[in-house]
């Protein structure tokens, strides 16, 4: 039987079947990206992990994130994607296009020898050196440079006036009230330095100046600014009198990298508030594992705070290979020079518990490194001059050639950053927010000094207008994007930080009204009555304390910032205090710790919570902790009966534990007398300070 052919399908359908799917166009989109970015700059872009975007493009897996990326940047129209990679090719051909055609201009410029476009010898000195540590004030170049401060603002206001350098104004509490300026290269200073060196692209790879330099350096300035200032004392406690180098870190354990003359070199590690002790340890395990060419001569750690610094010596205790491992607290070494005793040598021995009291300055650093060098050369026969040892690690070693660079707008990026835009005050409520979160208006005011209530609404205003902090039922969180900004400012995995803390609400699977999907933060509203007395307290001493002539205090910090851990008879124990700080009177400072009792009243309760701090007292910890100063605990009750029944069921105890209820805080205040020694003296009142007199720290 004879049967027709079958008809051919339409041109339609065979021009259907040829076009790209919405897969494929996506793959498209991201492998180009990654291809003409980078890695790192394409997991930004798409806001997803190194780890996902690895198996996209190693294993082809291209899971949910990226797709999501994709289709809210550009839409869900594969024509679109299509013609969105198209013009990203497009773009990346014309920058190295233009890139090529600045070489050649200055060729021919350099071939031509402009006097109009020629800088003199001093003033391509000053470019260069302003190159190698952009957004540095000019203190801080003259003394890494080791030119006369007044020459060199000479110099860089010539630069100015040419269009080569301008300079932004920035303000960070830690170093000072007022404002600093702070220098960088114009897009045509950068064609210019370029012009002395060996080209655009060659300059751009050698100088952090790139697009993605600037981007990165704006997002850490103001701790750059704090390792900036550090190098500078590093290079005033050097007496060689040779120029100092300081460069960033891209990635790794390490923040900045300080190379002297005679081979020294120390890398600088800062860990900022956002930055948990976990992390910190993990930065400082890191370390240990890496090449021993790439290790520096000795390390700089500079905590955040003394429970942060303390947990960093306890940590760097191998006597082998932490030998040369300095901690100090940041505030305690900004507030001084570089023969300021703020630092503490590490490698005390594993099994040592070594008293935390800085007894190093930087002088005294440099001053080990040496002698070490000295005597590891006479030991190895080393005959080469001290002025001719090669520094370890290489700085040039920290700008890879396979790294893609772009020419940068550094006026539009920097003066466009959070760190240039915001105001002191409003850096130390993120700070406060990223410190207390969920806190009313009233325990803002007081945990910023006593403030009034209408500077404060004015002060969260202006960051809920950048989108910084918002409002839920009369309490203030940090949004995403402040979190953000943090993180980034202290080099914290932004997904970590999201993770703990993030605002945002989500549903929970069986139903429920929604939760915040940060843990942490969801784990304080569970809590909302016991941190809101715990906010209310530390926010009542720090208003009291700046408005006393004879008191001051240091570091409140909040429950997740507090906990201390100690060995006793062979076990690891953890205190967990609701609050520490540190209170001075008169000049004499002393640690205290605040607990907010709401359960602790029956006998039973009573015994287990004095049986951890029995612990931590007699384990000899607490003394070693604080200097040779052991803290006072501060037991805070809700009312005067609870607090008798809790000094009832506590009997005689030795501890130094003091107690007061919140009634007696509206009549009295903190600073007044309020406080309830320990038995005999049970049925006096006393101020915080005349507690001394009972020697309870004894």
């Amino acid at each position: 039987m004879k049967t027709e052919p079958p008809d051919s399908p339409a041109p339609a359908q065979h021009a259907a079947a040829d076009e790209p799917t919405l897969d494929d166009v996506i793959r498209d989109h991201v492998r180009t990206y990654a291809l003409w970015h980078g890695r790192p700059q394409a997991a930004q872009r798409f806001g997803v992990s190194r780890q996902t975007l690895w198996r996209f493009l190693e294993r082809g897996h291209l899971g949910r994130s990226l797709p999501r990326a994709v289709v809210k940047a550009v839409g869900d129209d594969p024509q679109a994607i299509v013609a969105a990679t198209e013009e990203l090719v497009a773009t990346a051909r014309r920058e190295r296009k233009l890139l090529r055609k600045m070489d050649d201009a200055l060729a021919r410029l350099e071939k031509r020898g402009s006097a109009k476009h020629r800088l003199s010898e001093s003033q391509e000195d000053a470019l260069r050196l302003l190159c190698s540590a952009p957004l540095a004030t000019v203190k801080e170049l003259a003394r890494f440079g080791r030119v006369p401060e007044s020459t060199l603002r000479e110099r860089l206001d010539r630069l100015a006036a040419k269009g080569l350098v301008d300079w932004v104004s920035h303000r960070l509490n830690s170093l000072g009230p007022r404002p600093q300026r702070r220098y960088f290269p114009t897009d045509q200073g950068i064609l210019a330095g370029a012009r002395a060196e060996h080209g655009v692209q060659r300059f751009l790879a050698e100088y952090p100046v790139s697009r993605q330099w600037f981007r990165i350096l704006t997002e850490r300035l103001d701790a750059v600014a704090v390792i900036y200032h550090v190098a500078a004392l590093l290079a005033d406690a050097d007496q060689s009198g040779q120029p100092v180098r300081v460069d960033h870190y891209r990635q790794g354990p390490y923040d900045a990298l300080v190379t002297l003359s005679q081979g020294r070199t120390l890398g600088i590690v800062r860990q900022g508030p956002m930055l948990p002790s976990p992390n910190l340890r993990y930065r400082l395990r890191s370390a240990e594992s890496l090449p021993w060419r790439q290790v520096p001569r000795a390390t700089l750690v500079l905590a955040c705070s003394d429970q942060a610094n303390r947990r960093a010596v306890r940590t760097l205790g191998h006597p082998m290979e932490h030998r040369f491992h300095f901690v100090a607290t940041e505030e305690e070494q900004l507030a001084g020079d570089h023969n300021a005793m703020a630092w503490q040598q590490c490698g005390h021995g594993m099994a040592a518990v070594p008293t935390i009291s800085p007894h190093r300055s930087l002088s005294d650093v440099l001053a080990e490194v040496g002698s070490y060098l000295d005597v590891r050369a006479v030991e190895s026969r080393d005959r080469t001059p001290p002025e001719e040892r090669q520094p370890k690690p290489d700085p040039d070693t920290l700008y890879s050639d396979h790294l893609r660079t772009l020419m940068p707008d550094p006026g539009e990026q920097v003066k466009n950053c959070l760190a240039v835009r915001l105001t002191i005050a409003q850096k130390q409520a993120m700070d406060l927010l990223a410190a207390w979160p969920l806190c009313t208006t009233e325990q803002f005011a007081g945990l910023m000094g006593g403030v009034s209530r209408r500077w404060a609404r004015r002060a969260l205003r202006s960051l809920a207008d950048l989108s910084l902090v918002r409002e839920e039922q009369g309490r203030h969180v940090l949004t995403d994007d402040g979190l953000r900004c943090l993180a980034r400012r202290d080099r914290l995995a932004v997904r970590m930080a999201l993770g703990r803390w993030s605002a945002r609400r989500r549903r929970r699977s069986r139903g429920g009204p929604p939760v915040h999907s940060g843990t942490a933060l969801r784990s304080l509203a569970t809590q909302q009555e016991h941190q809101d007395a715990v906010a209310a307290t530390a926010a009542r001493f720090t208003a009291e304390v700046t408005r006393s002539r004879d008191y001051q205090l240091l570091e409140m910090l909040p429950t997740h910032r507090s906990s201390i851990g100690y060995y006793f008879q062979g076990q690891h124990y953890v205190v967990h205090p609701d609050a520490t700080f540190w209170l001075a009177y008169r000049g004499d400072w002393r640690p205290y710790f605040i607990e907010v009792e709401r359960r602790a009243v029956t006998p039973k309760r009573v015994r287990e919570r004095l049986r951890n701090y029995r612990r931590y007292f007699a384990s000899n910890w607490a003394v070693r902790d604080h200097g040779g100063a052991s803290p006072l605990a501060l037991f805070i009750f809700e009312t005067p009966e609870i607090e008798a029944a809790f000094a009832s069921a506590a009997g005689n105890h030795n501890l130094p534990i003091c107690t007061s209820d919140l009634e007696l805080f509206q009549e009295r205040g903190v600073l007044g007398e309020v406080w309830r020694p320990p038995h005999p003296d049970a049925c006096q009142r006393l101020t915080i300070h005349g507690l001394d007199k009972l020697q309870l720290w004894n």
